[in-house]
């Protein structure tokens, strides 16, 4: 599957959500490292930077996931949903965004899901629970709600108590044939960050500096512990790198 032309499902790959107050030395960064996308959190941005942010991160060579995360499922945004599907209709065709990422319980998803498949973008449909993890047969009818939802990539982050917790979100997604992103949020899902590769996750998401979800693994830590334990994704990055010495 890709996201604008990044081919995810081959081998680990790495989303960055920058610090919008310092965005060129974070793309900067990410390039250097080889990061593979970024998520444009518009509801983190300044309202009047967020089309300056999409065209700096098309300068720097990124494709986007483009997310408008509001207060009620974690994010920023205060508006009303009808003030965020105007956001999706502005910003979904900019040249940047490869993806769109929506909410499993947004009322807004089938318009944003039309806006998504008119301009050729993926769909990630979303369900994060920052007080639990649910058990087997909850986690497999959230998933099975999302893909009714016609989501390309199915995305779930549960907050976890224990090893078990974890554990639970890998066997089932192991399971779960169709595309998608999972983690378990907090310290005892830190790993899931890293081992859901070999579960059938397409992508983890990194910080520079300050995390944005609780459990997150700082970026060059990141890079060193995929290399670490993925093979195909150490090849890759030490090919890029003797590239980029010569």
């Amino acid at each position: 599957m890709k996201v604008g032309t990044v081919e995810l499902g081959k081998r680990p790959a790495v989303i960055l959500v920058p610090d919008w107050s310092s965005l060129p030395s974070e793309l900067e960064r990410a390039r250097e490292l080889r990061l593979d996308l970024i998520e444009a959190r518009v509801d983190l941005m300044e309202a009047d930077r967020i089309r300056e942010n999409l065209d700096l991160i098309a300068d720097y060579g990124f494709y986007s996931v483009l997310t408008v995360r509001p207060t009620w499922e974690g994010g920023k945004f205060e508006g009303s949903e009808e003030e965020r599907l105007e956001l999706f209709k502005e910003l979904i065709p900019h040249p940047a965004v490869g993806a769109v990422d929506v909410e499993l319980n947004a009322k807004i998803l089938p318009e944003v899901r039309k806006l998504a498949r008119a301009e050729g973008k993926r769909l990630i449909v979303s369900y994060h629970d920052f007080e639990k993890t649910p058990e087997r047969e909850e986690i497999r009818g959230i998933f099975e709600r999302a893909i009714e939802a016609g989501a390309d990539v199915v995305k779930t982050a549960f907050m976890g108590s224990s090893h078990a917790d974890a554990a639970r979100v890998c066997s089932v997604m192991a399971e779960l044939p169709h595309p998608k992103i999972f983690m378990v949020m907090g310290e005892v899902g830190k790993f899931t960050r890293v081992v859901g590769f070999s579960f059938g996750s397409l992508l983890t998401y990194t910080f520079f500096g300050r995390p944005v979800a609780p459990g997150q693994i700082e970026a060059e830590r990141l890079v060193e512990l995929l290399a670490y334990f993925y093979p195909e994704y150490r090849r890759e990055r030490e090919k890029f790198l003797r590239g980029a010495l010569l």
